[in-house]
């Protein structure tokens, strides 16, 4: 009976819970179908502007090239610059920077002419001041030292004649110490020239001829000295017979260049006797004639020697 009892009310929990599930089906399913079927077909929904609002830039940035060119939707409210204006602005900055590039360096070409410019003007302008100033210590230089000579006694001597082929002294002598002449410090055995002449403090005398040898005997430049006279010796050796000037030629020292102050010319005449006649030529001759002489000299005395010892 229990058993009975307990079937019976399973079937009715049954029973209770089918009617009550399909009084909710009833209920609630209707109403979702006609939901269903009263919305409009579906269209792609907008973001909304919180949505947008909160989307990340990056997102934006990554969006396809198509996307860029899209006008925005009504309503939308834009997040920040969008691609193309992004790109727009990064391409005419990128513009702006290379002309002001340009610019730059157009302005700093400009400026190095310029400066080289000026720079040449300023060289030249130096250069010139510099050979105005060098000249000037020149002129200046020369007039102190042409204010710097002074006025002393010449005197030189030759022989009154030579020989050729021998040798003979010529002595100048330039007296310093304030005597009136400088003959005492010459030999006294031939032609004496007395003069005067400005000098430096150092003087340089040359003796030349073009038919002499010569040969120094002192040192040609000197010192003049204030306590005695100074004296040039030179050896002469005559090249050839008549009558040859010697030329006597005073020099003063301005540091590293020469002044001529005074030239003297003085005439000699070369004697020539038997001997030296022979000895002249003999060296003017040709030698081969010379040695032609001789052999038919030797040849002759030959002859001669054995036609007289032949007769006895």
């Amino acid at each position: 009976m229990l058993r009975f009892i307990s079937i019976l009310l399973v079937l009715a929990g049954l029973a209770v819970a089918g009617i009550g599930g399909a009084a909710l089906l009833e209920k609630y399913r209707p109403h979702e179908t006609m939901a269903m079927q009263s919305m409009p077909a579906p269209v792609e929904a907008m973001p909304a502007p919180e949505a947008a609002m909160e989307a990340p830039p990056v997102a934006a940035m990554e969006a396809p090239a198509d996307a860029e060119m899209a006008p925005a939707a009504p309503g939308a409210r834009s997040s920040g610059p969008t691609m193309r204006s992004l790109s727009s602005g990064s391409g005419a900055e990128d513009t702006a920077s290379v002309a002001t590039a340009e610019d730059a360096l157009d302005a700093a070409e400009n400026f190095s002419i310029e400066a080289a410019g000026e720079f040449d003007a300023l060289t030249d302008a130096l250069a010139e001041t510099a050979g105005v100033a060098a000249t000037e210590s020149r002129r200046s230089h020369a007039e102190a030292f042409m204010e710097s000579l002074q006025t002393v006694p010449v005197a030189h001597e030759t022989p009154k004649s030579a020989e050729y082929k021998r040798a003979f002294d010529v002595t100048l002598a330039i007296d310093a110490t304030g005597d009136d002449t400088a003959v005492d410090a010459l030999p006294g055995r031939g032609n004496v020239v007395t003069g005067e002449a400005q000098v430096s403090d150092r003087v340089e005398a040359r003796v030349s001829g073009a038919n002499f040898e010569i040969v120094n005997l002192s040192p040609s430049v000197q010192l003049l000295s204030p306590l005695t006279e100074n004296v040039w010796r030179w050896s002469v050796m005559p090249l050839s017979a008549g009558e040859h000037d010697l030329v006597f030629e005073i020099y003063a020292i301005d540091q590293d260049s020469v002044v001529p102050l005074r030239t003297f010319r003085d005439t000699v005449t070369v004697r020539v006797s038997g001997i030296n006649r022979a000895i002249a030529f003999a060296d003017q001759a040709n030698p081969l004639f010379v040695l032609l002489g001789g052999l038919g000299s030797a040849i002759a005395g030959l002859l001669g020697a054995v036609k007289f010892f032949g007769r006895r």
